[in-house]
């Protein structure tokens, strides 16, 4: 009986032709148990084979293997949009250029390659002799470029949901780690974009006051927008009160802060 997405020649990809039937169903399993274990509801495993296939495996072939390459590309872009869909989910009121910031903080390949060691794909990737000698299967860019191909496989098996639906759990905790960043340092990025946003003049930054010994001086800083005053803020350095007039400023505009 024909398991749910397979055919006899992994429509997907291609085992080597020395491979027997019995080799065909031990990297069924295998498959089977990595998208148990990381919660991917993907069902054809052929193509979940082609996203962990490297181009490299056809060097040890008589046969072509179609590899990961056509999939990441898909990938890389479901998985960006899947990124824009959670930002615009969880902080609705920022602009173009802080979305696409943000995102590149998450999607970019050292984040990637960090998840992708996380979910542990590395044993099921499919590697020439000459990669796998040459530490291809813990190198940062082929991991990477697997993750995105696991990607675009799912998208192609079940659609758009379920894609968003494992990029948004599994890249939650960069997302976190992105945001609270995000929402500590970069409060005068926010009010600057704020400012191009709705066409205003750019924010104007002034030390009101500086008190204190050298090695311990307290700086504090008094933001304008269009000519008036619109925030203070206080800190050692005068890059943490530039940041905090920012902020004083921005929850005065009515911005949701953290």
């Amino acid at each position: 009986m024909t398991q749910p997405g397979l055919t006899d020649d992994w429509e997907a990809g291609t085992f080597p032709p020395s491979s027997s039937d019995a080799n065909n169903t031990v990297r069924t399993e295998q498959l089977r148990a990595l998208a148990e274990r990381i919660g991917m509801p993907i069902e054809n495993y052929g193509l979940l084979n082609r996203a962990l296939t490297h181009a490299s495996v056809s060097a040890d072939t008589a046969e072509r293997a179609l590899d990961y390459e056509s999939l990441e590309f898909l990938g890389d872009a479901v998985l960006g949009l899947a990124i824009a869909h959670r930002l615009y989910e969880r902080i609705p009121d920022r602009t173009p250029g802080e979305y696409s910031r943000i995102r590149a903080g998450v999607v970019n390949r050292r984040c990637l390659a960090q998840i992708a060691r996380r979910l542990d794909i590395a044993s099921a990737i499919r590697l020439g002799k000459g990669e796998e000698l040459a530490g291809g299967r813990q190198r940062t860019s082929l991991l990477a470029d697997c993750l995105e191909a696991m990607i675009g496989a799912l998208y192609l098996d079940r659609g758009w949901t379920a894609a968003l639906e494992f990029v948004a759990r599994v890249f939650e905790p960069e997302l976190d780690r992105e945001l609270a960043s995000d929402r500590i340092w970069d409060f005068k990025s926010r009010l600057q974009n704020y400012c191009q946003g709705r066409r205003l003049p750019l924010p104007v930054f002034t030390i009101v006051q500086s008190e204190g010994p050298d090695h311990r001086k307290q700086f504090e800083v008094e933001v304008s927008l269009g000519g008036k005053p619109a925030g203070r803020g206080r800190g050692l350095s005068k890059k943490e009160a530039e940041q905090n007039a920012a902020r004083a400023a921005l929850a005065r505009e009515g911005f949701d802060i953290g």
